[in-house]
C-alpha cells in the first residue's frame, strides 16, 4: 500500500468497511427472513394437521368417507395445502384428496403415536395420529366405557397433510432480491461518497503536479490556485514564490550564458589553432616513430651482418686444431660477439614491445622441459662460480600447458641469468608450484608461480622501486662490474603482463633475493596422458650429496619414481652402508654420488668409486658440475656419469640402464623425424646461397662445404636467376636486402621458374626482427625464416627440415649450450650385486697356490688373464650355439686354471657352472651369467689395478718367510 496513490487509498478505506458491513447485514436479515418463512410454514402445517385429526375422529371411527371428503375439500382451500390423505388403523389409505402420487406412506412413517413431519423435494408432509376420545355415543352404548382407561390407546388412524413449498420459495427469492438490492444501493452510495472525497483530495494534487511539470518545461509564468483548503494554500504560495525566484534566476543565468558563449567562441578559435598545430606535431611524431623503426631495423641488419661473419668464422676456426693461446683468443672473440648480440636482441625486443608489435604464440608445451632447457643452458655459468643451480618443480604442476614457450623461456632465462650474475657463493634455486586451479567451459585453467631464489647481494628498498624500469639497474656501478643493458627485467615484466601474469620480487640487502612471476594458462589437451615411469619402482639406492638443495631435488625425483632412497653424508658412511646391506643379502641397486667442483680429482672419491665398482660390484652414478675440459678420472671409474642439474629423462634412462642393465623403453632418437621426403639415394642436396655481403656468403659456403654439400653462391638477385635457369636447386637461402633486385623480387621470379611438379624451398635470411616478419614473408612466397647471425646448428636443422638430408660431423662449440651426454644404449651394463661377493682377487692366495713363489704366481695370473679374454668370447659363442659339451670342456679348463690363482669369485662361478652342466641343472643360464660377470669383474680389476706392482710388493715378505 505504500506505493498506492491517494485516490486508491481513499477508495479502499471508504469502500471496504461499508461493503463488509452491508454484506453482513444483508446476510443476517436474509437468513432471518427465510428462517421465519420456513417456521411459519411448519407451524401452519402442524396446526392444520391437528385440526384435521380432531375433526376426522368420528369419520375415521365410522369410516364415513363422505364426511372425510368434505373435511379434506374444506381444508384444500387453505393456502399452501397440496394434498390430504386419511389412513386407517392398519395403515391403509381410506381417502386421498389432491395430486396423485403423494398418497403413499411407509410403515415406518405411520408407526409413531406422535405428530411427525417429513420434508420432500417440493413439499413437507405433516402426519398426525387420530385417537378415539370419550364420545357421548360410546357412553351411551357402553356405560362402562366412560370410565378412564388405565392404559394408552392405539391410534385408530392417521391424517397426512402435505404443504407445498412454492409460495415459501417465492418469498425466499423475494427476500434475497431485496437484500441484494439493498447491498448494491449501499455500495453505490459508498462509492459515490468515496469518489467525491478522493476527487476533493486528488484534484488539487493533480493541479499542483501539472504546475510543477510546467515549471520543469520552463513555463515559469505559471501560477497555481486550487482553492482546496488552507493546507493546499500554503503549498500553492510556496510554489508560486519558487516560480518567481526561478524566473528571476533564469533571466540572470541567460545573461551569464550569453557572456560565457562569447568567451567560449573566442576559446574555440584558440583551440582550433592549437589543434592544427597538434595535428602537425602528431604527423611529425608518427614520422619520427616510423623513422625510428626503420632505423632499428636497418641497424639490426647492419650490426648483425658483420656479427654473422665474426661468430660464424670464429666457430669454424674453433673446429680446427689451434694452439691453446689462439683458441683462448677465439673464445674471447666469440663470447664478446654473443654478448653484443644479446644486447642487440634486448634493445630490439624492448622496441618491439614499445611499438605494440609483440605477438604471443599459443601452443602446447612442456613446462618441465622448458625449465630444464634453461637450466642446461645456464649451468656452465653457475658451475664456473661454484654455485648450486637447482630446479624444483612440484608434483601438482601440470606438465602440458598452452602458451608461448619461447617467451616463457626468455623470462626464466633473464631472471636466472641475473641471479647467477649477482650471486658469488651459495645457490640459485628455481621453484615452480601450482597457485590456483579452476574449471572453465573449455577445460581446466591453472595459475603457476615460478620463483628464482638466490643467495646473492640482495637489494635495498630504494633499488627495488626502480628495478623494473627500462635502462635501469640497481646501481650504476653494476653496469661496469656485471655488464648488461638494464632491459632484462623491464622486458620480462612486459612479457609477463602480456601473458596475463604478475611479476615481483622479495629481497633484503645482503641476504639474497627472490624474483617471482605468475603464469595463467589453460591445460593442454592430452597432457594427462604422461608416460608412467614405473621401471624403477621398489628399487633401493643410496645417495651421497654435498649440496643440500641439489640432494633434495634429486631425492624428490627418485621418490617420485617409486624408489627407496637412503641418504648418507660422507664417503665412509656410504661404503659402510653398502657393505652392511650386502652382508644382509639386500644390497643396493645403485650408488649415486654427487660431488662438487673441487672434488672432481679427489683421491678419496676415486678410491671410493673403485672399491664400489670392483670390490663390491655395485654400480655407481656420478653427478658432477659442468666439465670444462676432459672428463675427470672419476668418470672413467664409474659406470654412469651425468652433469648437474639432472634432467628427468636423461637421469631416468641412465638409472634404468645401470639398475637393469638395459636401456629404457621410451628412449627416442636424437634426430627427429620429419615429413620431408629425402632425396633419392640419400645424396646431398644442391643449395643456392644468395647474399650481397661477401663475408656472409663466404660463411654460408664454408659451412655447407664442411658438411660436404654442393653449394652455389650468388651475390645478387640477377646472378641467382641466371644460375637457376635450367638447373633447379633443392634449397635456396635468400638475403632480403640487396641492391638492384631485392630478395622478395628475386623470390617471385624464382617462383615463376618453378615447374608445376616441384616447389623449391626458399629460406629468408634477414636481421629484421622488429616487425612480424614470418607471416609477411610467407605471404611473399618464402617457405622459412632464419635470422642472422647464422649458426651451424640452425643451418643443419633447416637443411634436414626442408630436404631430409642429415648433415654428419656437426658438433656445436658454444659453451652456452650443453648437450646432455647420451650413452650408447646398445652396450649392456651388469646390474649391481645385491649379495655379499667373494673377493675378486687375492694376491696372498695366489702366492700360496704357487708354493710361495711370487714370480710364478704373477706369471700364472698373467696367463689366466690372457686365456680368460678368449674363454669369455668362447663361452658366449658356445652358449649361443647350444653346444653344452663344448661349453663343459671350456669351463672345465677355466676351472682348472683358477685352481692355481687367487681368484675366489671366478673359481666358485666356474665350479658352479661345471657342476650344473654335468647334472643338466635347469638354471644353467643363471650360472653362465654369474661366470661371465665374474670374468668381467676380474677383467675390470686388472685394467684398473697395477697388479704387477702388488705382486712385487709381496716379494720381500715371501722371501723372508722362506
Amino acid at each position: 500500500m505504500r506505493r498506492w496513490g491517494i485516490r486508491k487509498k481513499v477508495l479502499v478505506v471508504t469502500l471496504v468497511p461499508t461493503l463488509l458491513t452491508t454484506l453482513m447485514l444483508g446476510m443476517f436479515f436474509t437468513y432471518s427472513w427465510v428462517t421465519n418463512i420456513e417456521s411459519l410454514l411448519k407451524d401452519r402445517g402442524e396446526s392444520l394437521s391437528r385440526q384435521l385429526a380432531a375433526g376426522s375422529e368420528y369419520g375415521l371411527f365410522t369410516a364415513n368417507r363422505s364426511l372425510l371428503n368434505s373435511l379434506s375439500k374444506a381444508l384444500l382451500e387453505e393456502q399452501d395445502v397440496r394434498s390430504i390423505t386419511f389412513f386407517d388403523r392398519e395403515g391403509n389409505r381410506l381417502l386421498h384428496t389432491g395430486p396423485v402420487g403423494s398418497d403413499t406412506l411407509t410403515s415406518d412413517e405411520l408407526s409413531g403415536e406422535a405428530a411427525t413431519n417429513f420434508r420432500l423435494e417440493h413439499s413437507t408432509r405433516f402426519i398426525t395420529p387420530v385417537f378415539l376420545q370419550d364420545l357421548m355415543i360410546e357412553t351411551m352404548l357402553a356405560p362402562e366405557a366412560g370410565q378412564p382407561m388405565s392404559q394408552p390407546q392405539a391410534p385408530m388412524g392417521w391424517v397426512a397433510v402435505e404443504m407445498s413449498h412454492i409460495r415459501t420459495e417465492k418469498e425466499t427469492y423475494k427476500a434475497l432480491l431485496i437484500s441484494l438490492l439493498l447491498v448494491l444501493a449501499g455500495v453505490g452510495l459508498s462509492l459515490a461518497v468515496a469518489l467525491r472525497l478522493s476527487r476533493a483530495f486528488t484534484s488539487p494534487i493533480f493541479e499542483l503536479n501539472e504546475a510543477v511539470a510546467k515549471f520543469k518545461e520552463g513555463m515559469l509564468d505559471t501560477r497555481v490556485h486550487t482553492e482546496a483548503g488552507p493546507e493546499f494554500e500554503q503549498l500553492e504560495s510556496g510554489l508560486n514564490a519558487m516560480a518567481a525566484e526561478l524566473s528571476q534566476a533564469q533571466a540572470e543565468m541567460q545573461q551569464n550564458i550569453d557572456q560565457a558563449t562569447e568567451d567560449l567562441r573566442e576559446t574555440l578559435e584558440t583551440i582550433e589553432i592549437q589543434n592544427i598545430e597538434l595535428d602537425f606535431a602528431r604527423k611529425e611524431a608518427l614520422e619520427a616513430s616510423r623513422i625510428k623503426s626503420e632505423f632499428l631495423a636497418n641497424m639490426s641488419h647492419e650490426i648483425r651482418t658483420p656479427l654473422n661473419g665474426i661468430i660464424g668464422f670464429t666457430e669454424l676456426l674453433l673446429k680446427s686444431p689451434l694452439p691453446r693461446q689462439q683458441r683462448d683468443h677465439l673464445n674471447t672473440i666469440r663470447k664478446s660477439s654473443e654478448i653484443l648480440l644479446t644486447i642487440i636482441n634486448d634493445i630490439l625486443d624492448f622496441s618491439k614491445i614499445e611499438a605494440g608489435k609483440l605477438i604471443l604464440d599459443r601452443v602446447p608445451f612442456q613446462i618441465r622441459d622448458t625449465v630444464e632447457e634453461v637450466m642446461t643452458m645456464l649451468a656452465p655459468a653457475a658451475h664456473t662460480k661454484n654455485l648450486d643451480l637447482v630446479p624444483l618443480v612440484y608434483n601438482d604442476v601440470p606438465d602440458g600447458i598452452l602458451g608461448d614457450p619461447l617467451r616463457v623461456k626468455q623470462v626464466i632465462t633473464n631472471l636466472l641469468n641475473n641471479a647467477i650474475k649477482f650471486t658469488q657463493t651459495g645457490e640459485v634455486v628455481l621453484r615452480a608450484s601450482l597457485e590456483e586451479e579452476s574449471e572453465t567451459a573449455d577445460g581446466s585453467r591453472v595459475t603457476l608461480r615460478i620463483s628464482i631464489t638466490d643467495s646473492g647481494v640482495g637489494l635495498s628498498r630504494a633499488q627495488q622501486q626502480s628495478l623494473f624500469n627500462a635502462f635501469s639497474q640497481a646501481d650504476a656501478s653494476t653496469a661496469r662490474q656485471y655488464g648488461g643493458t638494464g632491459l632484462g627485467l623491464a622486458i620480462s615484466k612486459r612479457l609477463v603482463e602480456e601473458m596475463g601474469g604478475k611479476i615481483g620480487l622479495e629481497s633484503e640487502l645482503g641476504k639474497g633475493s627472490t624474483f617471482w612471476f605468475t603464469l595463467t594458462s589453460d591445460i593442454a589437451a592430452g597432457s594427462d596422458t604422461i608416460d608412467p615411469k614405473d621401471s624403477l619402482r621398489g628399487e633401493r639406492v643410496i645417495y651421497l650429496e654435498q649440496q643440500q638443495t641439489t640432494g633434495l631435488a634429486v631425492e624428490h625425483l627418485l621418490r617420485d619414481w617409486g624408489m627407496t632412497v637412503d641418504r648418507v653424508n660422507s664417503p665412509a658412511a656410504l661404503q659402510e652402508r653398502i657393505e652392511e646391506a650386502q652382508k644382509d643379502q639386500a644390497g643396493y641397486a645403485l650408488a649415486i654420488i654427487g660431488i662438487t667442483r673441487h672434488l672432481l680429482n679427489s683421491s678419496q672419491y676415486c678410491g671410493l668409486v673403485r672399491n664400489l665398482e670392483i670390490e663390491r660390484d655395485c654400480r655407481t652414478l656420478l653427478l658432477t658440475p659442468t666439465l670444462e675440459t676432459q672428463d675427470p678420472p672419476l668418470s672413467g671409474l664409474a659406470s654412469g656419469h651425468i652433469t648437474k642439474p639432472a634432467c628427468r629423462d636423461t637421469f631416468y634412462d641412465e638409472l634404468v640402464l645401470l639398475v637393469h642393465g638395459v636401456s629404457s623403453a621410451g628412449r627416442t632418437s636424437l634426430v627427429a623425424t620429419t615429413p620431408v621426403q629425402p632425396l633419392p639415394g640419400g645424396t646431398a642436396p644442391r643449395i643456392l646461397a644468395v647474399d650481397d655481403n661477401e663475408a656472409n656468403l663466404k660463411l654460408i659456403m664454408t659451412l655447407l662445404d664442411d658438411y660436404q654439400i654442393e653449394a652455389v653462391g650468388a651475390s645478387s638477385g640477377f646472378e641467382a636467376l641466371s644460375k637457376s635457369r635450367g638447373n633447379p636447386f633443392d634449397l635456396v637461402f635468400m638475403d632480403l636486402q640487396m641492391p638492384g633486385m631485392d630478395g622478395v623480387e628475386t623470390t617471385a621470379r624464382l617462383r615463376e621458374m618453378d615447374p608445376a611438379s616441384h616447389r623449391t624451398p626458399i629460406i629468408a635470411l634477414t636481421a629484421h626482427t622488429l616487425a612480424d616478419e614470418q607471416e609477411r614473408l610467407v605471404q611473399q612466397g618464402f617457405d622459412g625464416y632464419m635470422p642472422k647471425p647464422i649458426s651451424s646448428a640452425q643451418l643443419v636443422d633447416i637443411i634436414r627440415e626442408y630436404t631430409g638430408y642429415v648433415c654428419h660431423g656437426h658438433t656445436p662449440v658454444s659453451e652456452h649450450y650443453r648437450v646432455p651426454e647420451v650413452r650408447d644404449t646398445h652396450l649392456s651394463i651388469r646390474p649391481s650385486a645385491r649379495k655379499m661377493q667373494q673377493d675378486c682377487v687375492s694376491i696372498e692366495e695366489s702366492i700360496q697356490l704357487a708354493a710361495g713363489k711370487t714370480d710364478l704366481a704373477e706369471e700364472l695370473f698373467s696367463m689366466l688373464l690372457e686365456q680368460m679374454e678368449l674363454d669369455r668370447d668362447r663361452v658366449e659363442e658356445l652358449w649361443d650355439n647350444n653346444d653344452l659339451e663344448g661349453l663343459l670342456d671350456c669351463v672345465h679348463k677355466l676351472h682348472g686354471a683358477t685352481r692355481y690363482c687367487g681368484v675366489p669369485e671366478l673359481r666358485a662361478a666356474a665350479n658352479r657352472l661345471e657342476t650344473a652342466l654335468k647334472r643338466h641343472a635347469p638354471d644353467l643360464e643363471h650360472h653362465k651369467a654369474q661366470l661371465v660377470s665374474a670374468m668381467e669383474r676380474l677383467q675390470i680389476w686388472s685394467d684398473q689395478t697395477d697388479w704387477q706392482q702388488l705382486f712385487r710388493e709381496q716379494r720381500p715378505e715371501t722371501e723372508e718367510s722362506t
